[in-house]
């Protein structure tokens, strides 16, 4: 992992007991003989490709889900196809990964305001998005709104804080 490497006392573990309910990585990071640990529940959704009048080429669906007090940070995951033409053919450069971030409490936060465009309670949200230079919440707002800034490139720093970094 390139961007927390474990020259800098970064680890991930998976749980293999699957009695450990809302948490399905544990980040590390070792400083000076002393651990910090963050506990990761991820979802995922794949990526749909969008009809030609959506703004966006790609969308998420996610389910509405109970917020759990197991895991410090939720990571919402997809992945969505390479439709820039780099990669040379390698498999491993098809797929590119949308990641969004949240602490628990925004995470909480974020499913209670979850409604309909007529105010009702959501079942459902989506994010539209080209890249992950712009995401937007497309469905469980009223109105669309941008989440650019949840995505796992712009909260490294809240990781790493989190874990004692400097």
């Amino acid at each position: 992992m390139r961007t927390l490497p474990s020259r800098a006392g970064y680890s991930v573990y998976a749980p293999l007991s699957r009695q450990e309910r809302g948490v399905d990585l544990l980040l590390t990071r070792r400083i000076d003989g002393v651990s910090r640990v963050a506990a990761l529940q991820i979802k995922f959704s794949r990526a749909y490709e969008q009809k030609l009048q959506s703004p966006f080429k790609f969308g998420t669906l996610f389910k509405r889900f109970e917020v759990g007090k197991a895991a410090d940070f939720f990571v919402l995951a997809s992945l969505y196809p390479n439709i820039t033409g780099r990669g040379g053919g390698r498999k491993a450069s098809w797929w590119l990964p949308l990641m969004l971030m949240f602490e628990r409490e925004e995470m909480a936060t974020f499913m209670d305001l979850l409604q309909t465009r007529s105010g009702k309670r959501e079942r459902m949200f989506y994010f539209g998005f080209d890249s992950p230079r712009e995401v937007v919440l497309t469905r469980g707002r009223s109105e669309d709104r941008d989440f650019t800034c949840h995505t796992l490139e712009n909260r490294l720093a809240l990781i790493r804080k989190f874990l004692g970094a400097a």
